[in-house]
């Protein structure tokens, strides 16, 4: 009877022991898991926090252009005005300052070529997180 008891004894002991390392693995799996969520978490953080910096310099962009074409706008309106109430004077001040309006123009363009780069950045698949 003993050696029937110790037996059982050792098999419910051995049972334990593999609930147990069942368990542990178990706890380790969810330990990895959490780890892999935790820095998920900040990756989307950090990526969050660079969307608005990309945004925020394609918007600046966007403000220049806007002030440029308006500045644009204004010097060949001007050009023209002056034009059309000065018609003896000559065409030089008129074609410097349409010049200028293309100057300004193309420098416009460039900003919002560049914004819209900017945005474009945010659909870079190198950004994208990793699935695991």
């Amino acid at each position: 009877m003993d050696a029937d008891t110790g037996s059982t004894d050792d098999q419910r002991e051995r049972a334990a022991d593999e609930r147990d390392t069942v368990a542990d693995r178990r706890e380790a799996g969810l330990d990895e898991r959490e780890a892999r969520l935790a820095a998920r978490e900040a990756e989307a953080d950090n990526r969050s926090g660079e969307t608005q910096v990309i945004l925020a310099e394609a918007d600046i962009r966007d403000d220049r252009a806007d002030a440029r074409d308006s500045d644009a706008d204004d010097h060949e309106q001007t050009a023209s005005l002056d034009s059309f109430l000065h018609q003896n004077d000559g065409h030089d001040a008129a074609l410097k300052a349409r010049r200028s309006s293309a100057i300004d123009r193309r420098h416009s363009k460039s900003d919002r070529s560049s914004s819209a780069a900017d945005r474009a950045k945010l659909s870079d698949p190198d950004r994208l997180p990793d699935d695991e």
